[in-house]
Parts: C-alpha cells; sequence; structure tokens
C-alpha cells in the first residue's frame, strides 16, 4: 500500500511539474546539499505517511530528481536526510492520516498537503493548511514576474489578512509547529480545525481544492467560500475548548506537553478583519461609569459611560446560552391577573459611542423588581453589567384575579370553608359538652374532623403559598391579601393546637419529616404580616360572600380585627382596643337583630349574602350530626360585628375603662334582646358570648385566654388544646402529641 500511495504522489507530482516545462534555468545559484527535516501537521500526520520533495528552479520549474521519505512517527516528524540542491527551492508534498483535533481521533482518509519553500532560509520546514493554502498563489505571483521571495511574502500576507491573523504574517508559514505552544502555533490550529468542520475526509480535500484555486487567483476567497466559513466559525465556536483539550491530551499521549492558546483570540468573530480584538486580553477590562442604577416607580431615562477596549453589544450575537427564566410555580401574568399590564421592569437600551442609553418603563408593581443590562463581547460572554433595581408603586394598579387566579383563590376557600365549619363543630362539641360528654367521645387522636381540620388548613396554606410565590414573581399585588388569609388560618390553627408546624412560603419539595414551630414565634411572624398588610389594603365595607373577587379583595378592617385577636390572645390589650375602636369608627358595620347561635340567621346569611354585621365569612355544605341539634354549618360567620363590640368591651375592661366597656354591653342587649348575667363585666361578656356566638369560631379563643374554658366547657386543663392527628405523629418523628392524649 506504501509504494501505491508513493507512486501516485511520484505521479501526480509528475504531472503538475510537467505542465510548468518552460525551464528558464537555474540563474546564478550555486549547488549545495540540504539536510531537509520538518513535520507535517493537519493534526500530525501519523507515522507511514508519505511525504516528497520535488528541486526547482527560480521559476519554479522542475529540477533533479524526486526525493521520497515517510512520516516517522506519530508526531508528523520526517526527514530526508543530505540532498544536492542545484537551487533553495523546493515542492513538498504529504500523504497520509492525520489526528482529527475536531472530533479527537484519527481521520478515517488520508489527505493531501503541500509547501513552496526557500531551504536557503531553513533546512527544517514544516508542510500544514498554511503552506497549503498560498501554494497556488505564490505561483500565480511568480508567474506573473515576481520573484519567489516576494511572491511568497505577499501570498503569506494576503492569505493572513483573509483570515484577519495579519499580525502573525511575518513569520514563515513553513515554521509553524503545532507543538511550538506559540500565538503562531494556535493560528494555525485554529484554521486548520476551522476548515475542518462537518466534512469528510474527501470533502476537505474538495474544499481546499476550491479555496486554494481561488486563493491563488486573486489572493482572496470567493463570497460563497466567505460565507462558508462564517457559518462554520459559528458553529465551532462552542467546540473550540473541546478542539484545545484534544490537541493537548493527544501530544500528551504521545510523551509530549503542548501548550495551547486560547483559540478564541484567533478568529475573526465580527469580521472587521482583525481577529483577537473582539474579546478582552489579560489585565483587561470594561469600565461603566455606573454598575448599579436605582430608578423610581415612574421610571426615567440614564445615560452611563462606557470606556471599552473591544468592541461591546446589548446582545448575544449568536444566541443567547442562558436558559429561560421561570416561577415556580409557572402562572403567567395574564392568568394571575385581570386585564393588567406593566408588572415588571420594561426597559429600551441602546449603545451611542462611548455612552449606554438605558430608558426604564413606569412599573406597575407593588414590590421593588431588579433586572440586569449585560454588555457581551462578540462571543456572548458578558463583559459589564449594570443591575437595574425599579422601586415598587404602592399605588400600582390592583387587577382582579385572572382565570389561573381565581381557580387557586377557589380552591383555598373551599379548604378554609371546609376547615372552619368542622371546627365549629368542635366549638358545638365543648359548648354542649356538660351532661353529655362530647368532648371525650368525639375528640381524640384519630378523629376524622380532627384530621380533617388539620388537612384542610393545610391544604389551603398550600394554594395560599402557590398564588403568592407566582404574584411574588410577577408584581406582589396579591401579597398582602394572600397574607392575611395565612394569618388567618394560622391564628385559628395555634388557638386549637399550640405549636403547630409554620410554612410561610411555597417549596417544590414536600418533607413530611417537620416539626411544630412554637406558638409565639408563629404569632409574632402574623403581628408582623398582619401590620405590613393594612398598608395596601382598601379601606371599604368587606364583602365576602358576592363573589370570588369580593372573597378574595379583603378589606383593611378583616385585617385589624384579625391582628386584634391575635394581640388579645397575646395579653396585649392596648393595642387590640385601638385596632377594634378603628373598625367601629370608620361605620361601615351596624349591629342588628342577628343572633349566631340560631340557625336562621346563619340560613339567611347564607340565602342573602350579606349583613349589615357580617365583616367576613365561609361557606360549605350543611350536615346534620349528633345528637342535641348539632351541625356542620354551611356557612360560619368568622368576623362580625357583634364579635367586634364584645372584643371592644373586653379590651376596655382590661384597659381599665369598665364604664365604656358597660356601654358597648348595653348595645348589644338593646340590639340583640337578650339579658346578661354575671357578677363582672367579663363575666357579663361571657354570658354574651354564650347566648350569640356559637356558630362563629370566637368562642373557644375567649374563653382560653380569660381562663374560663375548664369551667364553662367542664373540661380537664389537656382538653384547651385539640389532638395532633394521629397520621401526622406517623408521619414525622420529629412531630410530638399534645400532653394527655
Amino acid at each position: 500500500m506504501k509504494m501505491r500511495r508513493l507512486f501516485y504522489l511520484l505521479a501526480s507530482m509528475a504531472v503538475l511539474f510537467l505542465s510548468c516545462s518552460d525551464d528558464k534555468g537555474v540563474g546564478n545559484f550555486v549547488p549545495e546539499t540540504y539536510d531537509v527535516s520538518g513535520k507535517v501537521e493537519k493534526g500530525p500526520f501519523i507515522s507511514g505517511s508519505t511525504v516528497a520533495i520535488q528541486p526547482m528552479d527560480g521559476n519554479l520549474q522542475v529540477l533533479g530528481n524526486l526525493y521520497s521519505s515517510v512520516i516517522e512517527d506519530d508526531l508528523g516528524n520526517f526527514s530526508f536526510g543530505p540532498r544536492l540542491f542545484e537551487t533553495p527551492y523546493a515542492s513538498l508534498m504529504a500523504n497520509g492520516y492525520f489526528f482529527n483535533e475536531i472530533e479527537g481521533q484519527l481521520s478515517a482518509g488520508t489527505l493531501d498537503l503541500r509547501a513552496l519553500v526557500d531551504l536557503s532560509d531553513k533546512s527544517s520546514v514544516n508542510v500544514n493548511i498554511l503552506t497549503h493554502l498560498k501554494y497556488q498563489r505564490i505561483q500565480k505571483l511568480m508567474g506573473g514576474g515576481m520573484g519567489f521571495k516576494d511572491a511568497n511574502k505577499q501570498a503569506q500576507q494576503e492569505l493572513f489578512a483573509a483570515f484577519g491573523l495579519l499580525k502573525y504574517a511575518e513569520k514563515d508559514a513553513s515554521t509553524y509547529s503545532i507543538v511550538e505552544g506559540t500565538d503562531e502555533s494556535s493560528a494555525l490550529i485554529a484554521i486548520s480545525s476551522l476548515l475542518l468542520v462537518d466534512k469528510s475526509e474527501a470533502e476537505l480535500t474538495e474544499y481546499l481544492a476550491k479555496l486554494c484555486s481561488e486563493f491563488g487567483e486573486k489572493g482572496t476567497f470567493g463570497e460563497n467560500a466567505t460565507l462558508q466559513m462564517k457559518t462554520d466559525k459559528n458553529k465551532l465556536r462552542d467546540k473550540l475548548p473541546s478542539v484545545k483539550n484534544n490537541i493537548i491530551e493527544r501530544y500528551r499521549n504521545l510523551g509530549i506537553e503542548v501548550e495551547v492558546k486560547d483559540l478564541t483570540r484567533f478568529f475573526d468573530w465580527d469580521d472587521d478583519g482583525i481577529a483577537g480584538n473582539e474579546v478582552l486580553s489579560d489585565g483587561q477590562e470594561v469600565k461603566l461609569e455606573v454598575t448599579e442604577l436605582h430608578v423610581p416607580s415612574e421610571g426615567g431615562v440614564y445615560a452611563i459611560g462606557i470606556s471599552s477596549p473591544i468592541p461591546v453589544y446589548l446582545e448575544p450575537q449568536y444566541g443567547s446560552d442562558e436558559p429561560p427564566s421561570t416561577i415556580a410555580p409557572d402562572y403567567g401574568t395574564s392568568e394571575i391577573y385581570e386585564n393588567v399590564v406593566g408588572t415588571d421592569i420594561v426597559i429600551e437600551k441602546s449603545i451611542t459611542e462611548n455612552e449606554l442609553m438605558i430608558k426604564v418603563e413606569p412599573l406597575n408593581s407593588r414590590i421593588a423588581k431588579s433586572t440586569s443590562v449585560e454588555l457581551y463581547d462578540c462571543l456572548n460572554n458578558v463583559v459589564g453589567t449594570v443591575d437595574v433595581i425599579q422601586e415598587g408603586n404602592e399605588n400600582a394598579t390592583l387587577p382582579a384575579l385572572g382565570e389561573a387566579g381565581k381557580q387557586v383563590v377557589n380552591t383555598f376557600a373551599m379548604s378554609l370553608g371546609q376547615a372552619f365549619s368542622k371546627l365549629n363543630l368542635i366549638e358545638q362539641y365543648y359548648h354542649y359538652n356538660k351532661g353529655h360528654n362530647l368532648v371525650e367521645q368525639y375528640i381524640y387522636p384519630t378523629c376524622s374532623t380532627v384530621e380533617d381540620i388539620w388537612s384542610a388548613f393545610y391544604a389551603a396554606n398550600s394554594r395560599i403559598q402557590i398564588l403568592k410565590a407566582a404574584d411574588a414573581g410577577l408584581s406582589g399585588l396579591y401579597q398582602d391579601y394572600l397574607n392575611v388569609f395565612s394569618a388567618m388560618l394560622y391564628y385559628n390553627m395555634v388557638v386549637a393546637w399550640g405549636d403547630v408546624p409554620y410554612v410561610g412560603e411555597f417549596s417544590e419539595e414536600v418533607n413530611f419529616n417537620v416539626g411544630r414551630t412554637p406558638q409565639d414565634e408563629i404569632l409574632s411572624t402574623l403581628r408582623d404580616n398582619m401590620e405590613k398588610a393594612m398598608k395596601g389594603i382598601e379601606e371599604k365595607k368587606n364583602e365576602s360572600l358576592m363573589d370570588i373577587n369580593s372573597y378574595f379583595f379583603l378589606s383593611k378592617d378583616v385585617a385589624r380585627v384579625l391582628l386584634a385577636d391575635i394581640y388579645m390572645y397575646q395579653g396585649e390589650y392596648p393595642q387590640a382596643e385601638k385596632l377594634l375602636k378603628e373598625v367601629i369608627d370608620n361605620g361601615f358595620y351596624k349591629l342588628d337583630a342577628s343572633n349566631y347561635n340560631k340557625q336562621e340567621t346563619i340560613t339567611d346569611l347564607f340565602n342573602n349574602g350579606s349583613s349589615k354585621e357580617l365583616i367576613f365569612a365561609t361557606h360549605t355544605e350543611i350536615v346534620t350530626r349528633g345528637t342535641v341539634s348539632m351541625a356542620i354549618p354551611m356557612l360560619v360567620p368568622i368576623m362580625t360585628y357583634t364579635d367586634v363590640i364584645l372584643s371592644f368591651a373586653e379590651c376596655l375592661y382590661k384597659n381599665g375603662k369598665g364604664a365604656e366597656a358597660e356601654l358597648q354591653l348595653k348595645e348589644i342587649t338593646d340590639a340583640k334582646g337578650i339579658q346578661l348575667t354575671g357578677n363582672s363585666i367579663l363575666d357579663r361578656i361571657k354570658n354574651a358570648r354564650l347566648q350569640l356566638m356559637l356558630y362563629s369560631d370566637t368562642n373557644f379563643a375567649f374563653m382560653k385566654r380569660n381562663n374560663f374554658a375548664q369551667d364553662v366547657y367542664g373540661v380537664e386543663e389537656y382538653r384547651l388544646l385539640l389532638p395532633i392527628p394521629q397520621k401526622e405523629i406517623d408521619l414525622s418523628t420529629q412531630m410530638e402529641q399534645n400532653p394527655g392524649y
């Protein structure tokens, strides 16, 4: 096989040089012996590849004998030994298999590479892609009367200029070698890999023939070839690190450590005729006058000075490498909100001369938003960043719920309705416990009612946190309302169970092995959330039974009542008094004859959907249950004006304002037509609650915080907390049961 390849090699060279058989002599050259050696590199040609050298005269006419040799090793080394040359000019041609630096493996087919050299300058000459590309150009220039030295120099400059590498043209391409680890070595690797992109050996041979012909004729590449190189350059961009690693690993396996420069610096990415000026060199940086921009909610226009040694861009030049950002869970603006725009930062940006112009549009978001304006080099590297932080707008338009928003609110409203309805059944057990022993009979760790309340509260909180996370990722328009709902359920859970696991944010990972959060820590968090929420919630009469939007968009009074309940449960009555007085002074609600111990009052509320007294209610289906006319109510009035007045009287009494407290109780008796018994104001408040508030979930908390519960309900002290559902104990090693169960 080697002899056959050698025969074809000799034949092809003979045909080549016979076509230029006009022998014009050797001039004044003195014959000299040259010991010619070098390397053949595409990647390196492997051992056994053939190489031949043909002496030539000053006009590149064939002289004397053609000498042949073989590649000595897998580094591409060859040697012809001492040979007498009548002139210093010679043509070298190699044929063989080579290392494919893109694929990281040996080629499947062979490749021919050529070089024209002047041996008087060096006896060590290399054959590579660069020498091959300028071969025909040298011939063309010399055919026009130019001498070899000038023709070689011009061809070299034209070739390197075509790749934007003119600054490396001073050293002849026949001196370039991959193993040298120089800038010239990396330039050779860059061009070699560029021409190899997505080509088999046969396709590469055809492609090189076309390039050699075009370049040989004009000293430039044709339009189609230039477009092909641009396409291949973009394909090669992400492969350059592996090209570098493949070459290093190949030579390491051959026992040589080679250095390969950052190959990105050897391509003319922006086609300005200069490679390497598009990316920062060591020690260089892009400087921005401002790197953090604070913008008011109404927006503004800003000019930021740029100092950069390279061209910079506002968008990636080859497409973004960043994955699209997502909000978990994945609800879009149009799905959560109805007909709302401008909930995120909107920026127009441009670069003019040495200035970055940033125009920020007004923001329709109640929370601050941030984004970044990034400057890129032409390889998509981020070389500068301006962080833009835009203030939230407290007066941002509050949109109605979109379809996804309605769906989530409906879901957690249903869960809350189920939880509060069954929690009211528990209150009924306590209310009727004396003489019936209902608490011991119906309330225990495996009781389905207790389990259902716990599960319904946590199901509601899960949906609340989902919507809260989605809204926070968009505009934060609903955060205050969602915090009120979360506080509502957690306050009631603390009253019922004491310490419970607190989940205050959405997580995609479900962790069942959780412990109980101390109730004081939970209540402190709820207080903070309520105080913040009241700043952003509308002052109005609350309507919770008209439609889903009315249910969701709570009034500020709902937050006040809830926060007052929390303060009272912690014994902080001055703060609670102030909040409840604000509810009364607003004048949105009036006392009427409603008695929340009577089923007809609850039925009337359910049918009419509103009343003078109702502040907030949840509802579900009615189910008759047990003895003494107990039932899971269809509607539970969680907050009523009756409860506000009774709680306000309690606060006045605790704050030393007994006479004012008596006036509040008189308003109750006049409106409700009831008589109150008791030795103290607090006793009379208790008596009023027992006559009026059975079907609201408020009495249990009152009895507990005023130490009435054991006597009124006839229960042991440990029964002042419900049992943790047994299934929760079984799920988590950190969950502990309440004492006594």
